[in-house]
């Protein structure tokens, strides 16, 4: 049965102060609880080394927009300008504002997910890993990110695919700011404009132009592309 993983790091995590990193922790911890309590399929999440997540999903299908709801949640994380250092850590914590977090996606068989046991192993979580064992974040001792979003399957033909969409919606969300990661959080999670409206404290249609200018409707249209996939031994 195809299953999916994900394998994710903050990206910069070293440039976070202490409490940044607290108040980044604590809503990590609180999206992978909401993640447990869909009851519709099984999905749980754990934080592993401090600035290392990952999480398995029964259902390949959810993996996607779970992979982007994670990162604009991380990408909103707000800031404190008043920290200095020098100029190689304010590069770093400019990295962390630009990409949040890098992911890589898994999907295949898994042969252990128990999460009484906080043991995950198989080939998707195994994909996952690999992925991210061959990210790296320095060139000449300067601190670089090019990709943040990767994919693999056991299908080639779809890894290939999926590597073109996610290289596309990379682009978008790099350029995304603090309040249209919000946005996008909120439309991904099944909100309506009105909804999120309320929930940010600002008008309907500055969600609206929050979310063009993001370019939410290719995102969107990415998402339920992959949603609508029929994976080899789906049951």
């Amino acid at each position: 049965m195809i299953q999916a993983a994900i394998s994710a790091d903050i990206v910069s995590s070293s440039s976070l102060s202490l409490e940044e990193k607290s108040v980044l922790n604590q809503r990590i911890r609180h999206f992978l609880s909401e993640l447990e309590n869909d009851k519709t399929t099984i999905q749980w999440g754990r934080i592993v080394k401090g600035d290392a997540v990952e999480i398995f999903l029964s259902d390949p299908h959810k993996v996607l927009r779970t992979a982007l709801r994670l990162k604009t949640l991380v990408k909103q994380m707000p800031l404190n300008d008043a920290v200095e250092g020098t100029p190689e850590l304010k590069n770093k914590r400019s990295l962390f504002q630009k990409y949040g977090i890098r992911i890589a996606i898994g999907l295949g068989e898994m042969t252990v997910a128990d999460k009484e046991r906080d043991m995950l192993d198989g080939e998707a979580i195994y994909y996952a890993g690999r992925l991210m064992e061959y990210q790296g974040t320095s060139q000449k001792g300067r601190a670089v990110v090019k990709n943040t979003l990767f994919f693999k399957a056991h299908d080639d033909s779809l890894t290939q695919q999926m590597n073109v969409l996610l290289g596309l919606m990379d682009v978008l969300l790099r350029k995304a700011n603090a309040r249209q990661c919000e946005v996008l959080y909120h439309k991904l999670s099944g909100k309506t404009e009105l909804e999120i409206a309320e929930i940010l404290h600002i008008k309907q249609s500055a969600v609206n132009q929050h979310s063009t200018a993001v370019g939410w409707n290719a995102l969107e249209q990415t998402v339920l592309y992959y949603e609508s996939l029929n994976f080899k031994n789906d049951d």
